[in-house]
């Protein structure tokens, strides 16, 4: 089939989107991605060719976080997809996230095409914490919204057995394809030689007082540990702004998927502390990378992978009522006690065959066989 793909971010990294894209393409698929760039990032990129999956970048000037100050460039990144997918042979529209259905239903309207959300994780929960009148009713809103036009949805994807419960009433067709990384993606896990302990966050900044609680643990333990944190997000500006003041605080920025082993082998331990309304049933990249590369996780007991962490011993599970102190405690025992986080990596080492991506793509098949 010939597949678009549609994203509202600038594919700067998206690895859940470029695994599946890579595996559709594997199957015979030809899949073209269709992206918004809305801070320019790629402006010298508006097309290219990853592997035989092409990209096409949107530009809008929008900046990420700004809530509803980005909804006419919005709607201009939909207006713009129409135009591009009106005139071609598409046979299937591949919604990632709720923004992105919002946009794949009004479009669908037109196309006709075979329609599937691909739901990374529950938008609304982004709201459901969030104090006043405005927010309730955004996450309200958004249920009531995404409940309708699931309707019109021929697949929904879901990344964990529990959001398929959730919407085991609501949906048709729900398949679970989870985080997992590809096998040959780590070719080399060993670490290089550091006389620090390395705390490394990977991934989109999207919490800013989880972020600034690691800092302000490792304080204590400053001329032993390393903070490093690559990705980019609604707080990269915020938190790098804070860090300049703390020596042992590295941000990295934004990288490339072709960087992640080179990422991973500088970091000792992986920090994947969300708040737990937000992540409850999620099970992010980041923790399937760090059981593969052998690399010990903090998170929260809360959440559905923290619940794994805590049963498996791959980590540390916290429960964040006092995030700083618990995590000064987790530091300490480590930077005390080197060794400690052998038992954890031997625990990896034996149980990460069950953790690789080529168990999603039968299922990724059978969502897109004619």
């Amino acid at each position: 089939m010939n597949i678009a793909m549609l994203l509202t971010n600038g594919f700067d990294p998206d690895p859940r989107v470029y695994k599946e894209a890579k595996s559709l393409t594997k199957l015979g698929h030809k899949i073209t991605i269709l992206c918004w760039d809305r801070d320019g990032t790629y402006i010298d990129k508006p097309e290219e060719n990853l592997n035989g999956i092409k990209i096409v970048r949107f530009f809008g000037e929008a900046q990420y976080g700004s809530g509803y100050r980005q909804i006419f460039k919005f709607l201009k990144f939909k207006r713009e997809v129409y135009d591009y997918l009106r005139n071609k042979d598409f046979e299937a529209l591949h919604c990632h996230d709720f923004d992105g259905l919002f946009i794949g239903v009004g479009l669908n309207k037109k196309l006709g095409l075979k329609l599937t959300y691909d739901e990374h994780d529950l938008f609304y929960m982004y709201f459901y914490n969030r104090k006043g009148f405005i927010n309730k009713f955004i996450y309200n809103a958004i249920i009531i919204m995404e409940k309708h036009m699931l309707k019109k949805v021929d697949t929904h994807i879901v990344v964990t057995p529990k959001m398929k419960q959730i919407y085991s009433k609501i949906s048709r067709n729900i398949y679970v394809i989870n985080n997992a990384p590809y096998k040959n993606l780590f070719k080399n896990i060993e670490k290089v030689p550091s006389t620090k302990l390395r705390i490394g966050f990977i991934g989109s900044v999207r919490y800013y007082d989880e972020m600034k609680a690691l800092i302000d643990a490792s304080q204590k333990y400053s001329e032993y540990v390393q903070i490093v944190i690559c990705g980019r997000g609604i707080y990269s500006k915020q938190l790098a702004e804070y860090s300049k003041k703390f020596s042992n605080v590295y941000i990295r920025g934004v990288y490339h998927i072709s960087e992640l082993e080179k990422l991973y082998s500088s970091t000792d331990i992986t920090y994947a502390f969300y708040p737990g309304n937000t992540a409850a049933v999620s099970m992010p990249n980041k923790f399937f990378e760090s059981i593969i590369t052998e690399t010990p996780i903090i998170a929260n007991i809360a959440t559905e992978f923290g619940f794994e962490v805590s049963k498996n011993n791959f980590g540390y599970a916290v429960g964040g009522s006092n995030l700083r102190k618990e995590l000064e405690n987790v530091i300490g025992r480590l930077v005390e006690n080197p060794r400690e986080k052998e038992k954890i990596i031997d625990n990896m080492r034996r149980m990460k065959n069950n953790y690789f991506w080529e168990a999603n793509e039968p299922k990724l098949g059978k969502i897109y066989d004619k």
